[in-house]
């Protein structure tokens, strides 16, 4: 039978506040969703936790020491989260989140897996917010290698960070760095579980993005291409607009390192300059604007 007391908890304080269902619902969790916890028939994740929490005037801290399990249902729609911050580079969000479940995970019995899963991610988010430096993120991740499990989704994301954290050492082996996030990308189609078919499809364009970076980087351009061109091909089936003007944009820097002439590269900036606006990503769109501008003058008798 579920544990329902982080539910039965939720009633009686909403009761003791005069509160009902509608009061403490959000744009996070709806009054139906509410109804279910409290009877018992749903166990809410941490994010829909936070969001009740918030409404209730309590920390999040107080429901979480209730319970000693969570149900396949939580972890699921957290293992959701945690994905959809890591692909969206949301790092500081990623590692209040880790954070908060790996001090859950004290008290509440993860499987293993999900322990192991939220701690690669912890670490990353460590490293990409400053907390940690490349050499000791590095040095943690592959100190949790022996141990892991052969579960798709840590090797994935394991490979992947492995790589991404390499190629931030001052002294690497560029064919390692690229041998962990093709190992990455291999790993992808191997991950099962609801719903994953679209989030392989991002996970896959995330890892080809990075990957693309790093060719570029070191002066692989034709390397760099052919990684951009799969990226680019599915960021356009898959409607990842945010990728699509990233994916362009490296394009033309890479074909314009090969020394092609701009009048044949300028299509593919202002393309990206679109999407960047699309999506309203201000920087990306400034650093765009600026090289279209500086080009344009440079190349002036070529639009006259």
């Amino acid at each position: 039978m579920m544990d329902n007391r982080i539910g039965m908890e939720i009633r009686n304080l909403r009761k003791k506040l005069g509160m009902s269902q509608e009061n403490i619902s959000s744009s996070v969790v709806s009054q139906s969703a509410i109804s279910k916890i409290e009877n018992g028939k749903y166990v809410p994740n941490l994010h829909v936790l936070e969001a009740i929490a918030s409404k209730l005037g309590v920390p999040v801290d107080h429901f979480l020491t209730l319970t000693t399990c969570y149900n396949s249902e939580y972890i699921e729609t957290t293992y959701e989260m945690i994905e959809q911050l890591s692909l969206n580079e949301e790092y500081e969000e990623l590692n209040r989140l880790t954070a908060q479940l790996i001090d859950c995970g004290e008290a509440v019995e993860f499987p293993n897996w999900f322990k192991d899963y939220i701690r690669i991610h912890h670490l990353f988010s460590e490293f990409q917010c400053k907390k940690k430096d490349a050499k000791t993120t590095l040095k943690k991740l592959k100190c949790m290698a022996g141990c892991l499990p052969f579960e798709q989704s840590i090797q994935t994301k394991f490979h992947l960070y492995l790589g991404i954290i390499h190629s931030h050492m001052k002294k690497y082996s560029y064919s390692e760095t690229l041998d962990y996030l093709q190992k990455s990308l291999a790993s992808v189609e191997g991950i099962k579980g609801k719903n994953t078919y679209l989030h392989k499809k991002n996970l896959k364009i995330y890892i080809l993005y990075q990957k693309a970076i790093i060719e570029l980087n070191y002066h692989h351009y034709d390397a760099a291409l052919k990684d951009i061109g799969q990226g680019l091909q599915l960021s356009r089936n898959y409607a990842c607009t945010a990728y699509v003007g990233q994916f362009l944009y490296y394009k033309g820097l890479c074909l314009e390192k090969k020394g092609v002439p701009f009048k044949n590269i300028l299509k593919h900036y202002e393309e990206a300059h679109f999407f960047a606006s699309f999506t309203n990503n201000l920087p990306f769109k400034k650093l765009l604007s600026d090289k279209l501008s500086v080009r344009k003058e440079e190349s002036y008798g070529f639009y006259n």
